[in-house]
């Protein structure tokens, strides 16, 4: 008897628990929870080392397909689901291929890119406080070289989160935003002026908006203060990514009156990272409390 009921289980398993944490549903046209999207990769390669070995299996040629289909690699869920057809031609397949038709040209969002240690840069990234870590929130991509439009140099790390200027820019380095250049070069502006909580300093208002990267809201941006400071942008979040910080916030049930009036036990079944109501969490940089901001697609 081979191994194939066990590891079966186990991949099952796996795939439940990605689901679980996937905050979304099987058709939504997002990606799962950044939680969930390691479970998933890591039940892709154990199908498909196991295919090597049962290629005509397809209890996990359909596995596979179910592992596509949430990640939305709809051409690879669909090649799978026809595998399974090929060799079982079942009426439930036949019918499930049809629904994976209608998104085969549905295009794979981008993953919020994280730089991690092996990724070295040739220049430092210079510090921005409203906005500490943004290759981790995706505010900068890293993914090929790009020249900037600000000061004409390549770069292979620049910036295409908004910019609101009358000239169609594409790609910003760091450091063009950090001394100001760029916003000063273009008239421009990162963070609408009026789309932020008053702190009646405009010095401070000048760093937000000309000289810190923004974020990328469904609808228009909003950023949020406290201890008469702008708070840290730290990401984008769901419910499962703030549950365990509750205790840490400032005023939740005020923040979410103010984003739209969802109750606190509103957002375990609405909040999801990358879904249609997201997220947008900040943390105080005097005090350390976090704040919360969510709009709808």
């Amino acid at each position: 008897m081979d191994d194939r009921i066990e590891k079966l289980k186990e991949i099952n398993i796996l795939i439940s628990s990605a689901i679980s944490k996937s905050n979304k549903f099987w058709f939504e046209h997002v990606l799962p929870s950044q939680m969930s999207l390691p479970l998933f990769e890591k039940a892709e390669a154990q199908l498909n080392a196991i295919l090597k070995d049962y290629p005509t299996d397809t209890n996990f040629w359909r596995m596979l397909c179910n592992v596509k289909t949430y990640t939305m690699d709809y051409a690879e869920a669909i090649t799978a689901l026809e595998k399974v057809i090929a060799l079982e031609n079942k009426q439930k397949d036949k019918t499930q291929l049809l629904e994976l038709m209608e998104h085969k040209d549905v295009p794979k969002p981008k993953t919020k890119v994280k730089i991690t240690k092996s990724d070295s840069l040739k220049r430092a990234l210079p510090y921005f406080k409203y906005h500490p870590e943004p290759t981790v929130t995706g505010a900068f991509e890293t993914d090929t070289v790009v020249t900037c439009d600000c000061c004409k140099k390549p770069t292979d790390i620049y910036y295409t989160n908004p910019f609101f200027a009358v000239d169609e820019i594409e790609a910003l380095c760091p450091w063009c935003i950090a001394d100001g250049k760029a916003a000063r070069k273009f008239e421009g502006s990162f963070q609408d002026d009026i789309s932020v909580d008053d702190i009646n300093d405009p010095e401070k208002l000048k760093e937000l908006v000309e000289r810190t990267p923004g974020y990328n809201g469904w609808q228009q941006e909003y950023w949020l203060a406290h201890c008469n400071d702008y708070c840290a942008f730290k990401g984008y979040v769901g419910w499962q990514e703030i549950e365990p910080l509750l205790d840490q916030f400032a005023d939740i049930e005020s923040d979410l009156a103010k984003a739209g009036g969802l109750k606190l036990t509103e957002l375990p079944n609405y909040l999801r990272d990358n879904g249609s109501c997201q997220g947008y969490l900040f943390q105080c940089i005097c005090c350390n409390k976090y704040r919360i901001y969510y709009d709808f697609d």
